[in-house]
């Protein structure tokens, strides 16, 4: 039966389960999550992040829970939100080498924009640039919100405060000469495979993420003299799941970074001959094709890039 009318039970397999509600269904029904424990207060204590999370908080959440746990429950929403690789990883950086380190301690209700702006401060004493404080501070901003909407914090601590946007560097394009001298040293070395993703990258505007995932079957179509931008491919740090595989990281093939990413670009004539050429003897399924027929990682690239 249920304690205390917080949805918690006592299973007969001798476990005890927490309910909360984590949506809608069209017709207004709702939808229920379970976490599962070995006692009572495990399983209370496991709910407190979920509920606050979901708009379920109470009272007790809002004077009791460490700002930690609501951190980390957060973060396991946007997990399974099925949001990119990439983009999860982002914010696990964010909460687990800043957020948590210097506000996970500190209680939901006592959380203030005093606490932040000192966070925000020791941020750039550390050396960090305004736009890595800008995307942390967005991120912290986003959880107090959600948190005050939900009732979990009775004011937002981040509401107050704003950033200056950062200064960006202006992009500095190559000049036809250097373009043009860049262009010969490739060719020079045009039985290589040095030479035609810097020339894919001249003549097309891709990125090197979307280079490195191009592959001659999926994306290249010679006869039409189109790149079809499908995927990009990058290394990312797998955060503990690689566990048992001694992996560290992983090459992860990716839809590209928004929908208007995913476009086709035309192939001018003389990446269209390079191109042709190139698929008489290719072996593997990628255009820039690494050992064993692995494709080639960005970081390669920028490499060969520089050694040009």
């Amino acid at each position: 039966m249920a304690r205390r009318g917080e949805n918690i039970y006592h299973r007969k397999d001798g476990r005890w389960e927490g309910r909360y509600i984590k949506g809608r269904k069209p017709d207004g029904k709702a939808c229920f999550g379970s976490v599962y424990g070995r006692s009572y207060g495990e399983v209370k204590k496991r709910l407190m992040p979920l509920k606050a999370v979901y708009g379920g908080s109470s009272r007790e959440v809002k004077n009791t829970l460490p700002f930690r746990e609501y951190l980390l429950a957060h973060l396991a929403q946007k997990r399974a939100g099925r949001i990119k690789d990439s983009t999860y990883g982002s914010y696990y950086r964010i909460v687990h080498i800043h957020l948590l380190p210097s506000l996970g301690q500190c209680p939901m209700d006592q959380l203030t924009r005093r606490h932040v702006e000192c966070f925000l401060e020791d941020l750039r004493k550390a050396g960090q640039s305004d736009g890595s404080v800008l995307n942390i501070f967005r991120f912290l901003a986003g959880v107090t919100r959600q948190a005050t909407q939900s009732g979990a914090m009775a004011k937002d601590a981040c509401a107050e405060i704003t950033l200056p946007k950062p200064k960006r560097k202006r992009v500095k394009a190559l000049t036809r000469v250097q373009q043009s001298s860049l262009e010969r040293a490739a060719m020079a070395s045009s039985g290589s495979p040095d030479c035609l993703d810097i020339l894919i990258a001249l003549n097309t505007g891709l990125r090197l993420g979307e280079i490195c995932a191009l592959r001659w079957d999926e994306d290249i179509d010679l006869d039409a003299g189109v790149i079809h931008v499908n995927h990009t491919l990058q290394r990312l740090n797998l955060y503990g799941r690689g566990i048992g595989t001694g992996a560290k990281t992983a090459i992860v093939l990716d839809v590209p970074k928004s929908e208007a990413s995913r476009r086709d670009v035309p192939i001018n004539s003389a990446l269209l001959r390079l191109l042709r050429l190139r698929r008489q003897y290719a072996q593997g399924e990628y255009v820039i094709e690494g050992r064993r027929g692995r494709p080639v990682e960005p970081r390669v690239l920028q490499y060969r890039f520089e050694k040009l």
